[in-house]
């Protein structure tokens, strides 16, 4: 047996060399949102994705605790912060299971690059913009979200309420002197 896989002999998939194995050191949401100039025109052109950037730019993804992304895992290595947003792009657009999301994403290709899964450009691979080759299928998404440690959705939730603190203190509001509350009625 040979060290060099079969499959990256056969010349019908010659983008398996393409994908790469190590993540790059990528802009992150909180950078695009800071720096929209450094958008790709797939993302602007698209009023989703840019509505999305609104909701999500302020928070400090760079500052998120990660796993070791510079394992190899035998295929490029997703971030939590990818997951995260692929789940409140769920959330947000109304999603109601993970095969939506996964046909949202591919669908609406802007999201991929949002959201930070890593790409393989067309023109390396010559072919066109296959989401398929570096989108995790729908059962892995759902593994990796349940693995997703507590303290990167505790630093979200903690950034969270500094954003809405600083939000309203900006307004001239202390935290007290405004609450929320749901008009719903209870049923006893």
């Amino acid at each position: 047996m040979t060290t060099t896989p079969i499959l990256r002999q056969l010349p019908m998939f010659p983008d398996l060399d393409a994908v790469p194995k190590k993540p790059e050191n990528k802009p992150n949401l909180h950078t695009f949102w800071l720096h929209q100039e450094m958008l790709p025109v797939s993302i602007t052109s698209s009023p989703p994705a840019m509505r999305t950037l609104d909701l999500l730019g302020p928070l400090h993804w760079g500052d998120l605790p990660e796993r070791n992304l510079e394992r190899d895992w035998g295929q490029p290595t997703i971030s939590n912060a990818s997951l995260i947003i692929a789940e409140l792009v769920k959330l947000n657009e109304g999603l109601d299971s993970f095969g939506t999301l996964y046909r949202y994403l591919q669908e609406h290709t802007a999201f991929i690059s949002l959201c930070g899964f890593p790409a393989i450009s067309p023109s390396k691979t010559g072919f066109s913009f296959n989401t398929r080759v570096f989108l995790p299928t729908q059962r892995h998404l759902t593994s990796m979200l349940r693995h997703i440690p507590n303290t990167c959705l505790q630093f979200l939730l903690a950034d969270s309420i500094q954003l809405i603190g600083a939000e309203l203190a900006a307004g001239g509001i202390t935290w007290g002197d405004c609450i929320s509350l749901d008009t719903k009625h209870i049923i006893a």
